[in-house]
């Protein structure tokens, strides 16, 4: 039986913050994800949270095995950021950034698309913040072009929203039907979020330039939710194939291209996510599995790689990669870290991405 939606212990456990200090505060925000967590535990399967708006519907809690898997990671993806974040003293930062874990929560289980559609901005505008708060000039402007970039992504969406139900009569959360003029809107709105060419130079623009603690959320929060509605709404969307197919291919290269450090990571997730968006596109039930498990596996190894980029940046002030030479000796520890989650983005035999990559080209074998 559900107590509480995981969004909302997130959403209002941000507002106690400020009034919280030192090690009160610190074990108080450990706390909202483990209560979160609990919470998942004991979540049935169906529609919960039902409330009536206008002639609508409002399903704030529709739990499935697809919500649970994406439920299961954020929550321990919020603990694990939460836990690197303690050292942050901005309380500000700490707001947005569980705002932004509730608000993808509350995307993920949403069952219909306006409330999709409310968690959707609060997500974009909680997010940015995150960006706002390293309180730079470079970080100020990209925050700013990462915000218009989705509010035009939250205009189609919400253009294509209205557009289905009127010609449907319904907002249920489900599996839309591709041609229409509003399945097109609704689908732009989700890829944007999903960074595919030509809509992702806002990823590559703004992670690099968000707080140290900040990009480690940004990765896993975004981009999956996007992944998520994706394979909810569009599984088997051929156009997603080969938009997949092209992310994967692009994002290596400027990645191979690229002497930032936490720039070549933010191209990284185009490709990673590539695979994911050409999984949901085939559409079978082993390429769902494989796009959910890449998901799962690549929120937790890019956030290890974000956060061992985070620790070289803190130590030694430096970001490009050929100044960074020998740091190896003096953080031995990170170094073993981080190679963690460099051998699993690699698919090295073993490591997690070697397991979720192999079922997204196993189905792509069986399809073709």
């Amino acid at each position: 039986m559900i107590n509480l939606p995981p969004a909302v212990i997130f959403i209002l456990g941000a507002f106690l913050i400020p009034f919280l200090k030192g090690r009160a505060k610190q074990a108080y925000l450990l706390l909202i994800p483990v209560i979160a967590f609990a919470c998942l535990l004991y979540m049935q399967e169906g529609m919960h949270f039902i409330y009536k708006f206008l002639d609508y519907n409002l399903i704030f809690a529709r739990v499935d095995r697809l919500s649970m898997v994406f439920g299961y990671v954020f929550v321990i993806m919020g603990f694990a950021g939460i836990l690197y974040a303690l050292h942050v003293k901005n309380d500000g930062e700490h707001m947005a950034s569980f705002f932004y874990i509730g608000s993808s929560l509350g995307a993920v289980f949403a069952g219909d698309l306006f409330t999709l559609f409310v968690f959707w901005e609060i997500m974009a505008f909680s997010s940015v913040f995150l960006i706002w708060y390293q309180k730079d000039n470079a970080a100020l402007n990209a925050g700013f072009r990462y915000l218009m970039v989705h509010i035009f992504g939250g205009l189609c969406l919400l253009g294509g929203i209205v557009l289905h139900a009127v010609s449907t009569g319904s907002i249920e959360f489900s599996l839309i039907e591709y041609g229409s003029l509003a399945s097109h809107l609704i689908l732009i709105g989700f890829i944007l979020n999903a960074a595919v060419p030509p809509l992702s130079a806002w990823l590559s623009d703004s992670y690099p330039e968000a707080t140290v603690t900040g990009a480690v959320f940004l990765t896993a929060y975004t981009t999956k939710t996007a992944v998520y509605v994706l394979a909810r709404a569009f599984p088997g969307v051929e156009i997603l194939v080969w938009l997949g197919a092209v992310m994967a291919v692009y994002g290596v290269i400027y990645a191979v291209l690229e002497n930032d450090i936490r720039r070549l990571l933010a191209y990284h997730i185009i490709s990673q996510v590539g695979y994911m968006v050409a999984g949901v596109g085939i559409g079978t039930t082993l390429a769902i599995n494989g796009s959910s498990a890449h998901a799962f596996s690549h929120i937790l190894y890019k956030a290890l790689l974000f956060m061992g980029a985070g620790a070289v940046i803190h130590m030694t002030g430096r970001r490009k990669l050929t100044e960074l030479g020998g740091v190896y000796k003096t953080m031995p520890i990170t170094l073993v870290l981080y190679m963690v989650g460099g051998f699993s983005i690699s698919a090295v035999p073993l490591f997690s991405g070697f397991v979720s990559k192999s079922m997204v080209v196993a189905a792509s074998a069986e399809s073709h």
